[in-house]
């Protein structure tokens, strides 16, 4: 025994160190997780109004590893503190700590928190690698040691729905939380014409005040002025309470039972379903429900307004049963209300005990020829339950037909009626009756159609009338789309025609212009050619071409000089044959002697005021003939060059 208990305390020690040691290890990973350390000072830690305070403060990283964010300080109104570190933020590095002084200002709601807190944000990376945002509060602790006057005003209204006639009562709780007594504490509320004064409220003192008004077929309005002063002081200080409406109560909730099934057999258990269905303004609270042979079944429930609530509760039934249930109703008007549902029958079935028949529906006929017509029905009416069926009707509609008296267990009955129906359709007959529980049973029989079967006449011949051959339309396609790009193509195709018709009209205008211009270029050298007179005799204007002609020296070594091989130009081809022409003419010339003698010529180049003298004024004296090459000398070097061409060729 004492092992056992040493073993015990052993183990137990065992557990106690490694519960220690788990708990430094989660000491240690939390400051791991949180690089940051912050303490706060202000100077001075009391005030007895609201005034500036000196704030110290030091930040610092106590782990082993460099932050990989900067930390950030923010005042207590959350605006970033500019002077620390680089515009409002720092990294710490491992061991690292920034600490940072100035100025705040502390308000009447600091003073009254007991409090001036500064916050730092910062980020560290968790498990997963990412970067999580932290936030650390650095709060300084100041006491308010000057005169502080304060009243909290705390409003109630009761009931919260006032029904018509009733009474609405609205409740003010006044608290003095200041330090120093309050006077004179005034209250007007809109919903009374009197006002309520306090005549002194000491310090942490509390005291209430009511007002009541009655409610007609209108909501109320609640809302209030509140003064006061502080003791020996003459500033009055003002509270203004909103307004809250006070609603006129507009019930309206019913209950409802129902259940899934109509019966169920004896020892099964049936289950009622309570609904409730609150369509007013009231809400009810710990609502009890109960039944009047099965007592209270439902207790503490809530039906909120415009809220609907339903509740099932299963009953084992060995009998048919009928529900009627009742249920108290307190409500937010301070009123309790009952109200009873309507009932709701169960029925219960033995096996043993259970009715069973079945109809067979015939008759005589399955089509009339017209309306109203006469029908004789054949129902065969069984029994195939265990026990005796009795006072079974049989009805056909709302119209009853025959009733069987009792019917033995296996037994059957056909019963014929003949009917005048006035419309055809489908027919079909129902027998009801008690079983053995007392519970109302119904069976039917199959649905007969009858028809209408009218003698159709004989046809009377009509004469065949010769009918025109039909006249076939092709109708337009009911395709849009396809008809609108149909015509897209057409306008296409067109616009295309125009464009190759205009091209074509330009090459064949293009063409004509160039054969005219051609006939036009053909048409000028045959001009040249087809001359009418050409006088190779007269000697034409010097032009330079000729003077430089003229200033070349005459040599004889000239006659003999290859001129070099060129390409002879058309206009230049024209001029050399008619050079050409000249020469032979000049030729033919010197052939013809140059005498005055009758039938002579002489051939000789005169000047034009010459030519134009007449013959008297001639000069009796004869000059010397003068040879044809001196006559023209330009004319005579021109057949050289065309002679030297020639034999050059």
């Amino acid at each position: 025994m004492s092992f056992a208990r040493g073993m015990l305390r052993t183990t137990g020690a065992i557990l106690l160190i490694l519960v220690l040691a788990f708990m430094f290890q989660c000491a240690g990973l939390a400051e791991d997780a949180d690089p940051v350390n912050v303490t706060i000072q202000v100077a001075p830690d009391s005030l007895t109004g609201p005034g500036e305070v000196s704030v110290s403060l030091r930040v610092s990283n106590p782990t082993g590893a460099d932050m990989i964010s900067p930390v950030t300080l923010l005042d207590p109104d959350g605006n970033v503190v500019a002077s620390f570190g680089d515009g409002g933020s720092y990294i710490l590095k491992s061991g690292d700590s920034r600490s940072w002084e100035g100025k705040w200002n502390v308000t009447q709601a600091q003073l009254d928190a007991g409090a001036v807190s500064y916050t730092l944000t910062y980020h560290v990376e968790d498990e997963t690698g990412s970067l999580a945002e932290m936030k650390k509060l650095a709060t300084a602790k100041i006491s308010f040691t000057g005169e502080r006057v304060n009243l909290s005003v705390n409003r109630t209204i009761s009931p919260e729905v006032v029904r018509s006639g009733g009474t609405a009562t609205v409740t003010y709780e006044l608290y003095n939380n200041g330090n120093v007594a309050l006077t004179d504490v005034r209250v007007q509320e809109k919903i009374s014409k009197t006002a309520k004064t306090v005549k002194s409220l000491g310090a942490g003192e509390r005291t209430t005040v009511e007002f009541t008004s009655r409610i007609g077929n209108a909501d109320l309005t609640s809302n209030a002025t509140i003064t006061y002063k502080a003791e020996g002081s003459a500033k009055t200080e003002k509270i203004t309470v909103e307004d809250a409406i006070i609603p006129l109560a507009k019930p309206d909730l019913k209950i409802e039972l129902s259940s899934p099934t109509a019966g169920v057999n004896v020892g099964e258990a049936a289950t009622l379903v309570i609904t409730f269905t609150n369509a007013g303004n009231v809400t009810y609270s710990n609502v009890t429900v109960s039944e009047a042979k099965k007592g209270e079944i439902l207790t503490n429930l809530t039906i909120p307004a415009g809220a609907t609530v339903t509740e099932t509760k299963d009953f084992i039934l060995m009998e048919p049963t009928t529900f009627k249930v009742t249920a108290t109703l307190p409500d937010n008007t301070g009123e309790t209300k009952t109200m009873n549902s309507k009932e709701l029958s169960i029925g219960v079935f033995d096996p043993e005990k259970q009715l069973l028949l079945t109809l067979n529906l015939t008759s005589d006929q399955e089509a009339v020829p017209a309306v109203p017509a006469d029908v004789r029905f054949h129902l065969t009416v069984t029994n195939n339950s265990n026990i005796k069926a009795e006072k079974i009707a049989i009805t056909h509609g709302s119209t009853a037909i025959y009733t069987i008296a009792s019917l033995e267990p296996g037994g059957s009955i056909v019963l014929d009626r003949d009917v005048r129906i006035s419309q055809t359709g489908q027919f079909r007959f129902t027998a009801t009756l008690k079983d053995s529980m007392n519970n109302t049973v119904s069976f039917e029989s199959n649905t007969l159609r009858i028809g209408l079967n009218r003698t159709t006449p004989q046809p009377t011949a009509v004469p065949v009338t010769t009918v025109a051959p039909p006249v076939l339309v092709t109708a337009a396609p009911a395709d849009s789309l396809l008809g609108q790009g149909r015509g897209a193509l057409m306008t296409a195709a067109m616009a295309l025609g125009a464009l190759f018709a205009a091209v074509l009209a330009l090459f064949i205008v293009s063409t004509c212009i160039r054969l005219y211009k051609k006939g036009k270029s053909n048409a000028a050298y045959d001009h040249l050619e087809l001359a009418e007179r050409r006088d190779y005799t007269e000697v034409p204007e010097e032009t330079e071409f000729d003077e430089e002609i003229e200033d070349e020296p005459d040599q004889a070594d000239d006659e003999f000089k290859v001129p070099p091989a060129r390409v002879e130009l058309p206009h230049e081809r024209v001029l050399n044959q008619a050079e050409e022409e000249a020469r032979k003419a000049a030729e033919e010339l010197k052939e013809i002697p140059a005498t005055d003698e009758e039938g002579g010529y002489r051939v000789s180049r005169a000047s034009a005021q010459e030519e134009q003298k007449p013959a008297a004024e001639e000069p009796a004296k004869e000059k010397p003939e003068e040879p044809m090459e001196s006559a023209a000398p330009v004319e005579t070097r021109r057949r050289r060059r065309s002679a030297r061409r020639e034999d050059n060729e």
